[in-house]
């Protein structure tokens, strides 16, 4: 942050690298977070450069979402000062780009269905017509696209997550611990996630791709109560390591459940209940407040 050439510097060589991509989008928040747009836009167009690359090279506009992204998602946090805001602001864009981008190309995805009907056996065991496998072929193609851009929407909110923690470290130890405990979504989200997948069982199926995006922000969310009641109840930090261990490996279990411990806490208000109570006003020597 010393020197913002080294900021631009890394953040293109972290988009050079897909795999570090994510550390790009970051860099790229974090000059936004602390400079404001007019410094961080210069470092989002260089990282923006490798982004185009791969998106006209190789058709993967992954980098170039993730940097631009990022520098939304900041501006979004360094207005309104609001987790929650971010994360449904990066939800609703990523349903959109879930329903109008199509992620895996026609032959491959043809051929990641038809490995599941035929080999997988799941035509067989359910005795599928034809008519079946096709409709169950394009629903399986709907959600595909949407787990693919919640992966996406997961590293865009990891990047944005690195930089407010880096910001914090730097300038204001403490900070991103306090406003990652507070995170806790509004009430209409948690109507609204219900009703998408009402929507979809009554026959919207167009919808599918949106359902896997939606589940983020309450994901985050439920991560940020389990970190919330550790603190007020002053557990041990091994069960947190233990939360993510299960989140690895019991997946979509323990993804499912935080997600629902995040729809209780929009709707009851978790903390609130647990928190200590206030200590009593101190009295003076008469026994008077």
């Amino acid at each position: 942050m010393k020197s913002p050439s080294r900021a631009l510097g890394a953040a293109v060589v972290a988009a050079l690298i897909p795999v570090l991509s994510v550390f790009s989008g970051a860099i790229v928040a974090l000059v936004w977070l602390r400079m404001g747009p007019a410094q961080g836009i210069k470092i989002l167009l260089a990282a923006a450069l490798p982004g185009l690359y791969f998106w006209l090279s190789a058709s993967s506009p992954d980098v170039l979402l993730g940097v631009v992204g990022a520098a939304l998602l900041a501006e979004v946090l360094r207005s309104n000062q609001g987790w929650s805001r971010v994360l449904i602001v990066g939800a609703l864009i990523a349903a959109f780009i879930a329903l109008t981008i199509q992620w895996l190309d026609d032959d491959l995805q043809v051929q990641i269905i038809d490995l599941l009907l035929d080999q997988g056996g799941l035509a067989e065991s359910y005795e599928l017509t034809a008519l079946d496998q096709q409709q169950l072929a394009a629903t399986l193609g709907w959600l595909f696209n949407g787990v693919i851009t919640s992966v996406q929407l997961l590293m865009l909110i990891a990047s944005v997550i690195i930089a407010r923690w880096w910001q914090s470290m730097l300038y204001n130890p403490g900070g991103f611990q306090a406003e990652f405990h507070a995170l806790r979504l509004p009430l209409w989200s948690a109507a609204f996630l219900p009703l998408v997948l009402v929507l979809v069982a009554s026959g919207q199926t167009w919808l599918m791709p949106a359902l896997p995006v939606l589940l983020v922000p309450h994901l985050i969310a439920g991560v940020a109560l389990v970190h919330a009641v550790f603190a007020i109840k002053k557990y041990n930090s091994f069960w947190l390591g233990l939360l993510y261990v299960l989140l690895i490996f019991t997946q979509p279990y323990m993804s499912l459940m935080l997600v629902l411990f995040a729809l209780a806490d929009s709707v009851m208000n978790v903390r609130h209940r647990l928190a200590p109570p206030p200590p009593p006003p101190s009295q003076d020597g008469d026994g008077e407040a």
